[in-house]
């Protein structure tokens, strides 16, 4: 079985220019977002985010753990661990290390004079104060031409479009959303409530299937 191909979303997944307010309003007041990573009905994985305010800085962690079985037994595994720090409302630091199957990507990307310095394994070079990753948390992400790749610090030409405002549910209750639709080198549907938090991530896998985040 060729197990690459089948499951390649998942690495395009991780990737995923205001002040403070504007980056702290896409936090959860709670300061976590706990997704369940579903393969159409089936349980594959989580992807947790937890925020913390220090100071002047929005910190963020982002664990990702996914195994896909058959059998019982795993024949796909991805594991993503990343934090960022933010600063007046743009990024300022991100590291990365990720198990791709086997596969190992790693990323530091860090402020110098007036630029972020990208050095991954995908990348080296520099991005302008301002750029947004792809770990999707942030609803700036919709006003971009391009996103910041978190695995390997590649650059990713986007689109985005805004589908209207539907309803989700968000740990047994409905809650109110607009939906994105996100195409190009990063191609995800993505809904934010109201403040600016997001609730739902959706994407198809290489081999047709649905993959939905959903907040517990």
């Amino acid at each position: 079985m060729n197990r690459k191909p089948l499951f390649a979303a998942f690495a395009a997944s991780m990737l995923l220019l205001s002040g403070v307010n504007a980056a702290s309003a896409a936090a959860p007041s709670g300061g976590e977002l706990d997704f369940t990573v579903l393969r159409g009905d089936d349980e594959i994985g989580t992807h947790r985010l937890v925020f913390t305010q220090d100071g002047d800085e929005l910190k963020v962690k982002i664990d990702t753990n996914v195994a896909v079985k058959m059998l019982g037994i795993a024949v796909y595994r991805f594991e993503h661990d990343g934090s960022e720090i933010w600063r007046d409302g743009h990024l300022v630091s991100l590291e990365s290390k990720t198990n791709d199957d086997g596969t190992p990507h790693r990323l530091e990307v860090k402020e110098e004079n007036g630029k972020l310095v990208v050095d991954g394994d995908g990348r080296q070079g520099t991005e302008q104060i301002g750029v947004i990753p792809a770990s999707l948390w942030n609803d700036n992400l919709v006003k971009q031409t391009a996103l910041l790749n978190t695995l390997d610090g590649s650059s990713m030409p986007v689109t985005v479009g805004k589908l209207g405002t539907e309803t989700v549910e968000v740990n047994g209750k409905p809650v109110a959303a607009t939906h994105y639709s996100v195409t190009g080198k990063l191609n995800r549907e993505l809904w934010y409530d109201e403040n600016g938090v997001l609730v739902q991530v959706r994407f198809a896998g290489a081999d047709g299937s649905e993959i939905t985040y959903v907040l517990r």
